[in-house]
């Protein structure tokens, strides 16, 4: 049974800790052990670090995203305009930036940042006599103990 991790890659810092240990005359197994990683592991991180000066990832391949993170239109034409859905956010976003996005990548991207589209409520409008008539009740009714509100049922 292997003690070894079963993780898919080490972090930035992890990987900077294998160069340091190696640098110090740690053998590659060694570091391996103590790491818990396999032994080729260490081997490409240290090869890496000999080609290019750096122990980090190498960057990845693929196509680049059509949004970036830090774009934050989107997210910010979401906030102020709740009541938008992805179709004008995507045309306000090809209008202001010129990116041309799907609506699904429109989702994507506020799902990212934990927004999602939402049925609003429907209810009867407040208006300011209703907000008036709240606010003498609950002045009415501050110094109510304990006793008193259980007797008050709420729907």
């Amino acid at each position: 049974m292997s003690t070894m991790s079963q993780r898919s890659h080490l972090t930035h810092s992890e990987a900077w800790r294998v160069v340091g240990r190696l640098e110090g005359g740690q053998t590659q197994a060694e570091v391996a052990q103590a790491i818990g990683v396999s032994q080729i592991v260490i081997s490409r991180i240290w090869n890496r670090f000999l080609e290019t000066g750096s122990a980090g990832r190498r960057p990845r391949q693929g196509r680049r995203r059509a949004t970036t993170p830090n774009e934050n239109y989107l997210v910010l034409m979401a906030w102020r305009y709740q009541n938008m859905n992805a179709t004008l956010l995507q045309r306000h976003l090809r209008s202001a930036t010129g990116t041309t996005v799907s609506t699904q990548t429109v989702r994507n991207r506020l799902h990212g940042v934990g927004l999602y589209a939402r049925r609003p409520m429907v209810c009867a409008r407040l208006t300011s006599r209703h907000r008036r008539d709240r606010r003498e009740w609950a002045t009415k009714h501050v110094n109510w103990r304990r006793n008193e509100w259980s007797n008050v049922l709420f729907f």
